[in-house]
């Protein structure tokens, strides 16, 4: 090689040698930029998820109700649980101070609002809700081809009252009324006292579903009362339906039930499931209404993580709608899948979008160690600006 070539590969040589140092030196600096805005917080790398997106109650259940439940699947897990079915059929009626003949069996409370569904099919009804508000007796309605009229909330989440009877007085047949109180996804009450002037002066052809999935979180609300009340009076448009899944920890167990005059129970109860309760699910429910001591004590923490909660969000300004229930639905800072996206990186699954603006979300209240990591990762997603 002359020295003219040498010269000309060696420039070469060292023009490469800097691009290469170039493309070095941009590759770390993107690198570090990816670093920077990667979304995964340092105390989140390899955390355990949180569920807060289904309204569980992640305190669990009871002891005691889980001990009966084991020992009803080692006594008579293969046996069918007529018995055990028939006792706690009596021992819930006295719990409520109603009739056995009252109440109507599901499993989970949604199959009791599909035998609602059922039933006002063959009463041509149409059916009047709320919107947003728990969507499964929408979707039974939809299958049973009823008609089915939504009122928008108010701007403050408020359920429009007079508009929605406003609708089910415009109707000529039977009507369904779904009120679910306190409402999901969020979290307020409808006044007792406006709901119940409603229900005393509404036709017969009217049927109120209360649904009362959170109605142990709602009791302290002054402003709060259970439909129970006029079922009592002798109402025969009322009924009421209630869970096990929410504050006795019970969700997977699939215990739910309604509450009507005898009268109006008798006309829902042949279109729900029978021979739908388990063995392991009546046991722990049974010993779960005896364990006064827990039920308390999962108020009282569903009570501390949300005042963890409300505390962090007035601390973001963020703002969050008063809520009577295991959830709160509260501002975001940015579109809901960007915010659950960055959630869930961070192994913390919070609820899907529920509302026609796109900058709210409902987070389910876990327990209080929980909810100190949840407000945790809040804060430091304020200082990222992805709130």
């Amino acid at each position: 090689m002359n020295d003219l070539a040498m010269h000309t590969s060696r420039r070469k040589f060292i023009q490469q040698l800097g691009l290469g140092a170039a493309w070095v030196g941009l590759a770390a600096n993107s690198q570090f930029a990816f670093a920077n805005s990667h979304p995964i917080l340092p105390f989140r790398q390899n955390a355990a998820n949180l569920m807060l997106h289904f309204n569980e109650n992640s305190f669990g259940m009871s002891p005691k109700a889980l001990l009966a439940a084991k020992h009803a699947i080692e006594l008579y897990g293969n046996r069918y649980a007529d018995q055990s079915f028939e006792e706690f059929k009596v021992k819930l009626a006295a719990h409520h101070k109603v009739d056995p003949q009252q109440l109507i069996f599901g499993n989970g409370s949604t199959e009791v609002l599909q035998a609602i569904a059922t039933y006002s099919a063959q009463q041509s009804a149409s059916m009047i809700e709320p919107i947003p508000t728990f969507g499964d007796l929408k979707r039974y309605c939809e299958a049973e081809n009823l008609n089915i009229i939504q009122v928008p909330v108010g701007q403050d989440f408020e359920m429009n009252i007079a508009a929605m009877k406003k609708q089910a007085n415009a109707q000529t047949g039977p009507v369904l009324i779904n009120i679910c109180n306190p409402n999901n996804p969020t979290g307020n009450i409808v006044d007792f006292s406006v709901l119940f002037e409603w229900i005393n002066n509404a036709p017969d052809t009217h049927l109120f579903l209360l649904d009362e999935a959170y109605f142990d979180y709602a009791q302290t609300n002054p402003r709060y009362k259970s439909g129970l009340e006029l079922i009592k009076q002798g109402r025969d448009n009322v009924v009421i339906s209630r869970t096990f899944s929410k504050v006795h920890g019970m969700a997977g167990m699939r215990i739910g039930y309604g509450i009507a005059t005898k009268k109006t129970a008798s006309k829902i109860k042949p279109f729900a499931s029978g021979f739908n309760l388990n063995a392991a699910g009546l046991a722990a429910a049974s010993a779960a209404l005896d364990d006064k001591e827990f039920y308390q004590k999962s108020i009282n923490n569903n009570q501390i993580s949300k005042t963890l909660l409300i505390d962090t969000l007035n601390k973001l300004e963020l703002a969050h709608i008063p809520s009577d229930t295991n959830f709160v639905l509260h501002r975001i800072g940015q579109p809901l899948a960007d915010y659950q996206s960055n959630m869930r990186r961070n192994n913390i699954l919070v609820g899907r979008k529920m509302t026609n603006d796109d900058r709210w979300n409902r987070i389910s209240l876990g327990t209080p160690d929980e909810m100190k990591i949840f407000t945790e990762t809040l804060l430091a997603f304020r200082q990222k600006g992805w709130v």
